[in-house]
C-alpha cells in the first residue's frame, strides 16, 4: 500500500448504540493525521452481509412498451413522498439476483424472466455512513403477476404507476424522485435497454 492509499481516518473506538432486524448502528470515535478527532461519527451497517458485499437492491422494472413503473413511497425521515424504484435487502445467504427478483414482485406485482434481470453494478448509497453497497438492475419486459399480495408490513411503500422515459427525467427534474439509487437507475436505464 502506498502512502497515497493509507487511510487518513483511523478508528480508535466503536460503541454499538442500536440495532433492528437489519441494521446495526455504531457511533465510531475517529481521527486523522493531524490528531483532530470526531467522537460519535455514526455508521450504519446491515446485518448478515459479508465485508464488502451487496446488502441491498435496488430494481427499475420496465413493460416490454417501454413504461417505466415507479412506486410514489413516503418516506418518513425526510417526512415526504418520493418516486422510487423498488428497493430492498438481501436476505441472509442470499443471491442478490434473486433478491431483487423477490422485491420485484413483493413491491410491485411484477417479475421478468432471469435473463431480462440487467445487472448495472453496485454502489455506495452513502458512503459517509452506510457501510454496505447496493445491487443496481433494471428488469425489462415485466409482466403483472396474478396472485400478487402487497407487503401489509413496508412503512409508507406507495402505489405503483408507469411513466415514458420524458415523464420519468421530468420526476427528477422537478424534485419528485429523492432517492439516489433511483435516479442512478434512471441514468443508467438506456445502457440496460441496449443489452440483447
Amino acid at each position: 500500500m502506498s502512502a497515497d492509499d493509507a487511510p487518513p481516518v483511523r478508528r480508535l473506538d466503536r460503541r454499538a448504540i442500536f440495532e433492528n432486524r437489519v441494521w446495526r448502528v455504531f457511533a465510531d470515535a475517529i481521527a486523522d493525521a493531524s490528531g483532530a478527532q470526531v467522537p460519535d461519527y455514526l455508521v450504519l451497517e446491515a446485518k448478515a452481509v459479508p465485508a464488502n458485499a451487496i446488502g441491498g437492491v435496488a430494481v427499475l422494472p420496465i413493460l416490454a412498451d417501454g413504461r417505466i413503473g415507479l412506486l410514489r413511497n413516503w418516506r418518513h425521515a425526510i417526512g415526504g413522498w418520493s418516486w422510487e424504484a423498488a428497493k430492498g435487502f438481501v436476505e441472509a445467504g442470499e443471491d442478490p439476483v434473486a433478491a431483487a427478483l423477490r422485491e420485484l414482485a413483493e413491491e410491485t406485482g411484477l417479475a421478468c424472466k432471469a435473463g431480462d434481470l440487467v445487472p448495472l453494478g453496485s454502489v455506495h448509497a452513502e458512503p459517509a455512513a452506510m457501510a454496505t453497497r447496493a445491487g443496481l438492475y433494471v428488469a425489462r419486459n415485466c409482466v403483472a403477476l396474478a396472485d400478487h399480495v402487497r407487503e401489509a408490513d413496508e412503512a409508507g411503500l406507495g402505489r405503483l404507476a408507469f411513466f415514458d422515459a420524458h415523464a420519468a427525467d421530468a420526476l427528477w427534474q422537478s424534485g419528485e424522485m429523492r432517492d439516489a439509487l433511483s435516479l442512478l437507475l434512471l441514468a443508467r436505464r438506456a445502457d440496460a435497454l441496449k443489452a440483447p
